[in-house]
């Protein structure tokens, strides 16, 4: 009797803990993510606290904190990058903690309230515990400076000095067991920009930032698993940001390793996108990059950009900076990046305006439809396999589900002018009949549909297929209907 109902204690036990949470994984096809059976392409941009977008909050107005989610529900918008603190005002009225140790009941209230409406929106957060620019901007009143109660003189020791080490786990033990349980949270992003703030800007030597960086990040990535472990009996996905778009030699071969994170994401800060002058320059510079990263990663772990847009020059006219905006997104997700990227506003009001929103609505339709099984998606670039040309001077970008077995692609094509006539071909694909489904890019309000037409050929070797653009951009989905 004793040991039956010891069973069902432990049944009901096994049952209640495994229904606490089920956080977001690295999908199937390691490109892309997925929660509860669902593929997860990020399309969103980084917000913050303090900023118009979400200021409201600071001083408890969550109704029009509510319209702005709603706001993004409607373009799309599926993915939030934000930063735990901000550290720019430097009287510390958003910073979690200051003095160490003593938490900011406002900043609790405004998190509360962005998880609850995070979960209410379906929209997933990117949640970063630290601002670093700002913190080395403000240093001198920043509360983990020794002159101020905290255990270091310079953001150079932050990385390495045990007792900041003590109080970093801290925060991390508040935030997860506050609001580790919201399956809204897509990954933890255990620092931003780790290489620069901590490291290259004093100066410090590629092999000294890459072991310190390293260690930090086993360290705070071991603390966090085992207590998500405790809590909840799994972990959510761990990822880390870099400011340079790319990293080579030393540093590459310290960070680009998955022992201790998940995915990685940089900062895509080409000087075509710091200040730009043409769309499809930007375009180039993001494939470029996108194709480094997944050959690095062989197309087996997810790859994006986590900051980006114009920092040097903004803001940027309307008309021209959507138009940066799209080439970056379609060429981000189209040349086999995981998502669109996540934009800085650098927008005056510093949020994302209706005309950076409409880029996004989309690009969300084309991901949501159907034909594409985005969890089998490995986004492998195919640039030199599907093959589009015009007597127009246009820019292609594209990938598939494999190199081997292709029977899905997806792919954006633009340029200056109305594109009129094209051809698609390849000879890459497995034989059977598709469907070529063909996008517009362009926003219009109330369409129920963004795509301009379909058609459907059968494949043996090779195919190719004339069509007319009344566009001077467009995206395009391929896959096999019937073998």
């Amino acid at each position: 009797m004793f040991m039956k109902r010891l069973f069902v204690v432990f049944l009901f036990s096994a049952v209640a803990f495994s229904g606490i949470a089920s956080f977001v994984k690295i999908s199937p096809s390691g490109k892309h993510f997925e929660h509860n059976g669902r593929a997860i392409i990020p399309v969103g941009f980084n917000d913050a606290i303090t900023w118009p977008s979400l200021i409201s909050l600071s001083y408890g107005n969550r109704e029009a904190a509510e319209e702005y989610f709603e706001k993004l529900s409607y373009y799309g918008v599926n993915t939030l990058r934000i930063m735990f603190e901000y550290a720019q005002d430097r009287s510390g009225l958003a910073l979690f903690e200051s003095p160490l140790g003593t938490y900011n009941d406002t900043v609790i209230s405004i998190w509360d309230n962005i998880i609850s409406l995070a979960e209410k929106y379906n929209i997933y957060l990117i949640i970063t515990p630290w601002d670093p620019f700002w913190m080395y901007e403000n240093w001198d009143v920043n509360p983990y400076n020794s002159d101020n109660g905290g255990p270091i003189s310079t953001m150079a020791e932050f990385l390495t000095d045990e007792e900041t080490l003590e109080w970093q786990k801290a925060r991390f033990r508040f935030m997860i067991e506050r609001y580790g349980s919201s399956e809204q949270i897509l990954a933890w992003e255990l620092n931003n920009e780790i290489e620069l703030w901590y490291g290259h800007v004093f100066y410090k030597a590629d092999y000294s930032v890459g072991n310190e960086a390293r260690r930090w990040i086993e360290e705070i990535s071991t603390f966090i698993r085992a207590l998500e472990i405790d809590l909840y009996g799994e972990t959510h996905i761990l990822t880390v940001s870099t400011a340079k778009p790319a990293l080579t030699g030393i540093l590459s071969g310290k960070l680009y390793r998955f022992d201790h994170i998940d995915f990685f994401t940089t900062h895509f800060y080409f000087d075509t996108i710091m200040n730009p002058k043409d769309p499809m320059k930007i375009a180039e510079d993001v494939v470029m990059n996108i194709n480094y990263h997944n050959y690095l990663f062989n197309d087996s772990i997810p790859f994006m950009d986590s900051e980006s847009g114009p920092i040097d020059r903004w803001p940027q006219p309307s008309r021209f900076d959507a138009a940066c905006y799209k080439a970056f997104s379609w060429a981000h997700i189209a040349s086999g990046g995981t998502g669109i990227g996540m934009r800085w506003p650098y927008t005056s009001p510093h949020l994302m305006p209706d005309y950076l929103l409409q880029v996004l609505k989309p690009i969300s339709q084309f991901i949501e439809s159907k034909g594409i099984d985005w969890l089998d998606f490995s986004g492998i670039n195919l640039d030199n396999e599907i093959i589009v040309s015009s007597d127009k001077d246009i820019f292609h970008t594209c990938s598939g589900n494999s190199f081997e077995d292709l029977t899905a692609a997806i792919g954006w094509v633009s340029s200056e002018e109305t594109i009129g006539n094209v051809v698609i071909e390849s000879s890459a694909f497995d034989e059977g009949t598709y469907l070529l489904e063909i996008w517009s890019d362009r926003y219009e309000r109330d369409v129920d549909s963004y795509i301009l037409g379909t058609y459907e050929f059968d494949s043996a070797d090779d195919f190719s297929l004339e069509l007319s653009i009344d566009q001077s951009s467009f995206a395009y989905k391929l896959y096999r209907i019937e073998f």
